[in-house]
């Protein structure tokens, strides 16, 4: 049950046959999709009155009621759990009583009806995928990308600081020719970028709005006009190119832009998890391990092991992402609930899709914070390079791949360095520092976007 006091209450007899009915997790629907909903019903006020559907006076009060709840400090008065009937049905009504109840209370009082005035020209099976859209898309606009952007920033100066450091590259996880730490790096800003141009993408798919289809995609009780107006000013309002779809009865009945939408997220999570994870190897040690990197110290350390330096904010998003790629099932899973004119798991799938966005987005500011901007190279990775035995492959083109197999083979087994070994092989020290140069070896000396210096 709701823990505001029955003389506080704004909400009317619908929300509370929902409280009763779905006593489940005690968790309400997210902030962020009450935000896209009432903000869908001041748009709506707006257009109908400029139909000459309701009054200037019920126009206002909706409003001003609706302006209200921006404020931030009445989302209590929104108790319907989660886990409530899969149209959302219950979260629209609460979302009329309150604003009609707002008027009510107002001065001067105004009479609007939550059916009548407050939910007119709509439907919850129309309003509700609505509001879902426009929640992730500006979850997804104004936390996920503005967080990715700046990760992908910090990736490319740290691509410009690390380019002159050599290092042994490793596929198979095994050593294979030398590279520059700047290159690794650069990759990972690929990534970033890539998942970037993804989400904007998805961004584009949420912005059609299923908004005037009312009850199954007909368009039954509302004005020809209302959908188009009142997504002409949610645009406007929010930025957004949103739109009235050209298919209510696809937008209604399938969560496939929800779904596309999460999978760029979850691809984007995973392309974190990667640049993580390897970091995280990377830096290993510091003494018995790869010891390339060293990660900043954040003050959370061991229990029992004094001055160890765990990698703990990584670990903080590897964590982000296991929730991530959860939530991906549940939002995939939630188009089972597609049946005929309507899905009917849409709650799980805004609560899921809006905590992945929160989530995800607040663990890429950290690591970009607390790990990426302190992040040092160390010598290990130019050591590493000067034994490894994969020097042997700018050998190849002089003396084939058997040959210098051979001079590997060799190395491996006496341990000795593999200029010594090919001199055992009757390579000359002239010919070595012509042939083997690790800095040749490791391509274009300029970093991306970067002149040589000097």
């Amino acid at each position: 049950m709701s823990d505001v006091p029955e003389a506080d209450q704004l909400w009317g007899e619908a929300t509370g046959h929902a409280v009763r009915a779905f006593p489940v997790s005690g968790v309400p629907m997210p902030e962020e999709f009450l935000t896209a909903l009432v903000r869908v019903k001041r748009a709506a006020a707006q257009a109908n009155v400029e139909l000459g559907l309701i009054s200037h006076a019920q126009a206002k009060a909706i409003v001003a009621a609706v302006d209200l709840l921006l404020d931030g400090e009445l989302w209590d008065q929104f108790p319907v759990d989660v886990y409530q009937t899969g149209s959302a049905t219950s979260s629209n009504m609460n979302a009329n009583e309150v604003i009609a109840e707002l008027a009510r209370r107002a001065e001067p009082p105004v009479e609007l009806l939550p059916h009548e005035h407050v939910n007119r020209c709509q439907s919850s099976n129309d309003v509700v995928p609505t509001a879902m859209r426009i929640a992730t898309a500006v979850a997804l606009r104004t936390r996920l990308l503005p967080a990715l952007d700046a990760f992908e920033a910090e990736l490319a100066v740290k691509a410009v600081e690390f380019w002159d450091v050599l290092k042994v590259a490793r596929t198979h996880l095994q050593d294979a020719t030398p590279m520059r730490l700047g290159q690794e790096f650069h990759g990972y800003a690929g990534q970033v970028a890539r998942s970037r141009r993804r989400i904007e993408a998805a961004i584009t798919g949420l912005s059609e709005l299923p908004l005037g289809g009312t009850a199954v995609g007909t368009g039954l009780n509302a004005h020809p006009e209302f959908a188009a107006r009142t997504c002409a000013r949610l645009a406007a309002e929010l930025g957004i190119g949103f739109v009235e779809t050209d298919n209510h009865f696809c937008g209604q009945s399938t969560l496939d832009d929800m779904i596309s939408a999460h999978a760029a997220v979850t691809t984007a999570a995973l392309a974190l998890h990667k640049i993580g994870c390897d970091i995280r190897l990377l830096a290993t040690g510091p003494r018995a391990g790869l010891g390339e990197l060293r990660v900043p110290d954040v003050r959370v350390s061991s229990s029992i092991m004094p001055g160890k330096v765990p990698p703990s904010v990584i670990e903080s998003l590897t964590m982000v992402v296991a929730r991530v790629v959860g939530n991906d099932a549940a939002v995939t899973f939630a188009q089972t609930g597609s049946v005929l004119e309507l899905n009917v798991m849409m709650p799980v799938v805004i609560d899921a899709a809006l905590q992945s966005v929160r989530l995800l987005s607040a663990a890429v500011w950290n690591v970009n914070r607390q790990c990426l901007q302190g992040l040092a190279a160390t010598d290990a990775g130019p050591a590493n390079v000067r034994r490894s035995v994969m020097l042997t492959t700018a050998l190849s083109p002089h003396i084939g791949y058997h040959a210098a197999a051979e001079i590997t083979a060799d190395a491996l087994a006496s341990g000795d360095e593999i200029e010594e070994v090919a001199a055992r092989h009757g390579i000359t020290p002239q010919q070595f520092a012509e042939w083997v140069d690790p800095v040749a070896m490791a391509g274009d000396p300029r970093p991306p976007g970067r002149e040589v210096s000097g």
